[in-house]
């Protein structure tokens, strides 16, 4: 029976492109359903009706963090509000949970589910019982990364200060009702100042990197560039004041940030550090919307399985608007070997397609 592994990763869908009162909702990202749904319709169907494939999502498929962001304390994720804002996403996207169902339920298809920063309601179990049953079937769920036949699979965000998850923390329970998600600052920063500006300028979480966009801005939008600069200074002096018991003091967190920012984390960097120890031959991440393939040693690979999502790249590499459906797609040869592949669905040609921006 042939053996295949398909990576996706940084969908970010949320609650649709309409809202319920026929509204656009500015806040979604994804619009690809339908690229999506022949991609699992072809994965199911065909030569490979019969194969065993594993859909693994690595990390950010959901985009819980800009799901209801009119809510009074959008930043205390309960389990209850999780899984409220799982639902809604749930309905927004309809057709690719059907399409979902009708993937698990082929014989020898099975859908793994590796955690992201844009998506920390699903630590709750009630979300992730939610998620088995509208995908139709018991999703294996491991946590942070997934480790499969030498190779080493994680969204990323561990690795970059702001979005990093203090996983011996992952709940705060002092002085609360309920208990809430411990999210990172990354999250609190599109929750609490990033939601508002999207409202304003819908492609703003779409631009790489965000830095260099707002400095341009000054120069060349200066009137929404200004009033976006005072908000961002003083949202890192208000987190300050926004901290509970259990979380790790602001100050040293901020200090981190501010030395990530000056270094600029690179994932190739970290992947060779993990490939360095000899335990794996690939490094598979995500987060960071760039797609990559690269040898980095003698039989060593680092993938990146980049977004389905329209990003506007400012550095010189990927100078520009981009699309690029990407996917990491790994083989097994007759001695049960896996090969790596980084893939673009191209799908059916449409004869037309929305434009978010």
């Amino acid at each position: 029976m042939r053996k295949i592994k398909l990576v996706v990763s940084d969908f970010h869908l949320g609650r649709g492109r309409w809202l319920s009162d026929g509204s656009l909702n500015q806040l979604e990202q994804f619009i690809y359903d339908e690229k999506f749904i022949q991609f699992l319709d072809y994965y199911c169907s065909g030569e490979f009706r019969n194969a065993e494939v594993e859909l693994i999502f690595n990390g950010d498929f959901l985009n819980t963090i800009q799901v209801d962001y009119d809510e009074v304390l959008p930043y205390a994720l309960t389990e209850r509000g999780s899984l409220e804002k799982v639902k809604r996403i749930v309905a927004g996207h309809p057709e690719i949970f059907e399409g979902l169902r009708r993937f698990s339920s082929t014989p020898h298809h099975s859908i793994t589910y590796i955690y992201g920063n844009h998506e920390p309601s699903l630590l709750w179990p009630d979300a992730r019982d939610y998620m088995d049953q509208v995908m139709g079937a018991k999703t294996k769920w491991p946590g942070f990364n997934y480790k499969i036949d030498g190779i080493y699979i994680e969204h990323g965000m561990q690795y970059h200060t702001i979005n990093k998850f203090d996983l011996n923390q992952l709940f705060l329970t002092y002085g609360l009702k309920d208990p809430i998600i411990n999210i990172p600052w990354g999250s609190y920063f599109v929750i609490k100042y990033l939601n508002k500006l999207k409202l304003k300028r819908p492609h703003v979480d779409r631009v790489s990197p965000f830095g260099l966009y707002l400095f341009f801005s000054l120069f060349f939008d200066a009137r929404f560039a200004i009033p976006a600069v005072l908000k961002l200074i003083a949202f890192f002096l208000g987190r300050h004041f926004d901290w509970r018991p259990g979380q790790k003091f602001p100050i040293i967190t901020t200090l981190n940030i501010i030395r990530d920012i000056s270094i600029v984390p690179n994932l190739v960097a970290y992947a060779r550090q993990i490939l360095a120890k000899k335990t794996y031959h690939t490094v598979i991440f995500g987060h960071d919307h760039t797609a990559a393939y690269r040898r980095v040693g003698q039989g060593q690979l680092y993938v990146n399985t980049g977004t389905w999502n329209d990003i506007i790249h400012l550095d010189i590499g990927n100078l520009g608007r981009q699309l690029r459906t990407t996917y990491a797609q790994i083989d097994y040869d007759k001695q049960d070997r896996p090969l790596v592949r980084l893939k673009i669905w191209k799908g059916t040609r449409p004869v037309e397609e929305d434009v978010i921006f």
